[in-house]
């Protein structure tokens, strides 16, 4: 009986714990920039969907697929300095500016030759990039338009990845909001008078927005690095001390590999789970290419979340404060579906006005607004595995457990159903697009909220374990849990 009537009393003091003062004073100037940020860094998608979408269901299938290629660079990217945030953090917590440093070294090292690859590669090869997602020749050749153009895009994003990661990890996120802010204005302006053309020029459709997305993305990292050297942040220092990577490579990689290692795997299934569904019809693929672009305005919040979470649990951790560290661990734990359930709501109301800006088919429209609610359904309890791993498990110098979930789930579970349903047994697009979300929601919770509760994440990488895990959890309340 005691153990029942713990149970509520204990989630209600995780509940209260949420409204405290210090906790917000701490996490939302965090949060706000870090999610305004990626709002504006996601409109450049939006903007593109929008204004491609009036020119058809093939155009705007088309982008969403070309938009892979940048989305599995991106993930690469994104894997890197999320390895190298585990360090930037805990240095930073630790005052340790040569560590931060060197970091920064090695994630320019990595960040830059991947962006010229990428850029060479689909540059050189659009019509064989584009022929992994499609067999259509409708949406290979508008594809090809885009990503002749838009494959500009990635040596710069990498390079903005890097030079942000360092602001944002030592707590200067306004930088990146601000320039992410202009370089998304000018991405809109760019795309209404190349698609359709303006003053006088000619309209080239799905090309323009392809070097629209070029020429903005372009400004981003150029406007970052010419503020900090106004300011002198972290990421204005002597190329030696930047590059002072020897002797750090093997301290780096024993962390930052199994997360680069994560990201790449993971991105990997998801590019056979698209390859999947781009096989599902064009007008389906429209819809899907809409849902996301709408999701991706959600997803926003909970990257704010996450950062936010990696910022101060990583400080916290880096400093010796473990409790601390797993304090804040479990109010972001808390919040998480909180916000998940106020986000569905607002989705779910507004599904027919956000997907009537997109000019589609009416059978498309109708399967966008399907998708639309599912997804409004599942964000209650989607986003939970991610903040743990991105923001919790990284940021306590756990970067294994991330690689394990996602190789046991993805090629256990998720990309063998959605293949099974999509091409074996020929299940309908909603159908496929549902056991996908079910299986993966399911799989990962299933692991990654037990392995959040031993405590077994916390691992520095700044200095020695100053408190037993143990004395760190009487200090904090007791084990976190949901």
């Amino acid at each position: 009986m005691a153990s029942a009537q713990g149970e509520p009393t204990m989630f209600r003091k995780r509940v209260a714990e949420i409204f405290d003062r210090s906790f917000w004073s701490a996490a939302l100037p965090l949060i706000i920039p870090i999610a305004l940020q990626n709002l504006l860094m996601t409109s450049f998608r939006l903007v593109d969907t929008l204004m491609v979408g009036r020119l058809g269901d093939v155009s705007i299938a088309a982008v969403g697929l070309a938009g892979w290629a940048s989305f599995f660079v991106e993930l690469l990217a994104f894997g890197m300095s999320s390895g190298a945030a585990v360090f930037v953090a805990q240095y930073h917590g630790a005052n340790n500016k040569e560590g931060m440093l060197r970091t920064y070294g090695m994630m320019l090292l990595f960040m830059v030759p991947l962006g010229l690859v990428f850029t060479l590669g689909v540059g050189l090869f659009p019509a064989q990039v584009m022929q992994l997602f499609t067999d259509d020749p409708a949406l290979i050749a508008e594809g090809v338009k885009y990503l002749q153009f838009a494959c500009v895009s990635y040596l710069s994003l990498t390079i903005n990845l890097a030079i942000s990661t360092m602001l944002r990890c030592t707590e200067q996120v306004k930088i990146p909001m601000v320039t992410s802010g202009i370089a998304a204005a000018l991405n809109a302006v760019l795309n209404y008078i190349f698609i359709f053309g303006a003053f006088g020029l000619p309209a080239v459709g799905v090309a323009g927005a392809g070097l629209a997305t070029a020429i903005s993305s372009l400004i981003n990292p150029i406007l970052m690095f010419v503020i900090s050297y106004v300011k002198k942040t972290i990421v204005i220092a002597p190329i030696k001390k930047i590059f002072a990577v020897k002797g750090f490579f093997k301290t780096f990689w024993s962390r930052a590999l199994s997360v680069l290692l994560n990201e790449f795997f993971w991105s990997v299934s998801i590019l056979v789970v698209n390859m999947v569904f781009g096989r599902m019809g064009t007008d389906n693929y429209a819809a899907l290419t809409v849902e996301r672009t709408i999701e991706g305005l959600v997803f926003v919040f909970f990257v704010g979340l996450c950062n936010a979470c990696n910022i101060l649990v990583g400080k916290s951790i880096g400093a010796g404060d473990h409790a601390q560290g797993i304090l804040y661990s479990r109010r972001f734990m808390v919040l998480t579906p909180i916000i998940g359930v106020l986000a569905g709501l607002v989705i779910v109301a507004l599904r027919y006005p956000l997907v009537g800006m997109f000019d589609l088919s009416e059978n498309a429209m109708h399967t966008a607004r399907v998708l639309l609610v599912i997804f409004a359904i599942d964000a209650v309890v989607r986003y939970i595995p991610y903040v743990e791993v991105v923001g919790i498990f990284r940021a306590g110098g756990d970067t294994k457990m991330g690689l394990i979930i996602d190789l046991l789930c993805h090629y256990l579970f998720i990309t063998p159903a959605v293949v099974l349903c999509g091409l074996v047994f020929k299940l309908p697009f909603i159908t496929t697009y549902i056991i996908m979300l079910a299986v993966d929601d399911v799989s990962k919770l299933v692991i990654s909220i037990p392995y959040y509760r031993t405590m077994k994440w916390i691992k520095p990488v700044a200095q020695p374990e100053p408190v037993e895990r143990e004395e760190a959890l009487i200090e904090s309340g007791g084990e976190p849990t949901l």
